[in-house]
C-alpha cells in the first residue's frame, strides 16, 4: 500500500513539473534566409500563461553539418502574459557571435544564407539564471538566394566542335560551400521526344564533373565522345550531402552534321568583336575574306593572345577554294578569298586568339578562335 502511495505522488509531481513547464512555450521561429541578422534571429514568438517575468533569449544557427555559424543573446526584457510577438522592439542584442569560417565571414558580411538546409534553435531562460525555461528548434532551407545559371552554348545553339567550352555562372564564392557540398555538371545525349531536365535525370550521362571549381569548363577529351548530329542537354547542379539542394535550367546544344561542317568548312570575319567565337579543328582556322576594292597583294592581318600580344604566324590561302587564286602564300585578291591558318604549327597554348584584316582602305575585320 505503501508502494503504491509513493508512486501516486511520484507520478503527481512529475505532472506537476511538466505543466509548470509547458506555461512558458515557444511557439515559432520567424526568419528568413536573405535577412539574417542578430536582431532578426530574436524574433521568437512565445506563449507565456505565467504571470509577466523577466527573461533572456538565446538562438544559435546551425550549418548542415550541425557547426554554429552564429550565437546571439537578448538583453533581459519583459515577458508578457499571452502571446508574445517576436517583433516585439524591447528586444535588444545583447551579444552576437559569427564563427570564424568561410561561411560564417560571409554571412556577417551579406546578411544572407548560402543555398541548402540550416537548423536553427531558441531557448528562454529567466534573467540571470541557467535553467532553460523552454527550447525550440526548427529548419531553414535556403535555396532561392543562390543564383545559378548556364552562359554557353546558348540554349538549343549549335557547336562546331567535340569537346566545347560549358560556361556558367553563380551568386555565390566557391571558398564558401559546406563540408559534403560541391557543383557537379552533367551532359546528357536527348532522345526522341525527350525534355533537357528528363534527359539529364534519366539517361546515361555521356560526361559526368563532380567538385567543379571553374566557370569554364571543357567538355573532356577522354568523355565519351559527342556524335555528330546529335543533341544534347547539359545542367550544373550544387549537391549537398548527395542530394542535389539546387540547379540550373537544363539547357540544350546541338553538334553539326558532318556534311553542314564541311559546308560551313570558311567562317566570315566580322566589323567587330561579339561574343561569339570560332573553334580551331586540330588545330586549323578555316575563313573567308572578301575584298571590296579593286587590290592584288599581300594579306594585311595580325593575330593577338587574350594580352594583346601579336603571334608571329603564316595565313595560307586555299588555292582551290580561291577564285582566279595563282599562289598558294598570302595573296589577297579583289572578290572572295579563302584562307587556313595553322595555329598548331607554332604549338600555341590552349585558349582564346583574336584575328585582325584589314582592306584596301585600312578598315578591320576580326575573328575570335578559340584553340582547345
Amino acid at each position: 500500500m505503501n508502494i503504491r502511495v509513493l508512486f501516486r505522488a511520484l507520478l503527481l509531481l512529475l505532472l506537476t513539473q511538466f505543466s509548470i513547464s509547458a506555461q512558458v512555450s515557444i511557439v515559432n521561429i520567424s526568419v528568413q534566409p536573405f535577412n539574417i541578422t542578430p536582431e532578426a534571429l530574436l524574433n521568437v514568438g512565445i506563449m507565456n500563461n505565467e504571470t509577466e517575468k523577466q527573461v533572456q533569449i538565446i538562438t544559435q544557427l546551425y550549418s548542415s553539418t550541425n557547426s554554429i555559424l552564429l550565437t546571439v543573446k537578448s538583453q533581459p526584457f519583459k515577458l508578457n502574459k499571452g502571446l508574445n510577438s517576436g517583433v516585439s522592439s524591447d528586444r535588444r542584442v545583447a551579444s552576437a557571435e559569427y564563427s570564424s569560417t568561410t561561411q560564417g565571414s560571409y554571412l556577417k558580411t551579406t546578411h544572407n544564407l548560402t543555398s541548402g538546409r540550416y537548423k536553427i534553435c531558441s531557448s528562454i531562460l529567466i534573467e540571470g539564471g541557467a535553467d532553460k525555461i523552454d527550447d525550440f528548434c526548427d529548419e531553414l532551407e535556403a535555396d532561392f538566394n543562390q543564383y545559378l545559371y548556364l552562359v554557353n552554348p546558348l540554349d538549343n545553339d549549335t557547336i562546331e566542335t567535340k569537346n566545347p567550352i560549358l560556361s556558367w555562372a553563380h551568386s555565390e564564392p566557391f571558398t564558401i560551400l559546406n563540408q559534403g557540398e560541391f557543383y557537379r555538371m552533367i551532359v546528357s545525349e536527348m532522345k526522341k521526344d525527350q525534355s533537357a531536365e528528363e534527359a539529364i535525370t534519366v539517361n546515361t550521362p555521356a560526361m559526368v564533373k563532380n567538385y567543379v571549381k571553374e566557370h569554364q569548363v571543357q567538355y573532356p577529351y577522354d568523355a565519351k565522345e559527342l556524335k555528330d548530329g546529335t543533341k544534347y542537354a547539359w545542367q550544373v547542379q550544387k549537391v549537398g550531402d548527395g542530394v542535389v539542394i539546387n540547379k540550373t535550367e537544363a539547357w540544350t546544344f546541338n553538334t553539326k552534321a558532318i556534311n553542314e561542317l564541311k559546308s560551313m568548312k570558311y567562317v566570315a570575319l566580322k566589323n567587330q568583336i561579339d561574343g561569339s567565337y570560332y573553334n580551331a579543328y586540330d588545330g586549323k582556322v578555316f575563313f573567308k575574306f572578301s575584298e571590296e576594292y579593286k587590290s592584288q597583294g599581300q594579306l594585311k592581318f595580325n593575330l593577338t593572345d587574350v594580352k594583346s600580344k601579336i603571334i608571329d604566324i603564316n595565313v595560307v590561302q586555299d588555292k582551290e577554294n580561291t577564285k582566279n587564286a595563282t599562289t598558294t602564300t598570302e595573296l589577297k585578291l579583289s572578290g572572295d578569298n579563302r584562307y587556313e591558318l595553322n595555329l598548331d604549327a607554332k604549338k600555341m597554348n590552349s585558349g582564346f586568339y583574336t584575328l585582325e584584316v584589314k582592306n584596301e582602305k585600312n578598315e578591320s575585320f576580326y575573328l575570335k578562335i578559340f584553340l582547345p
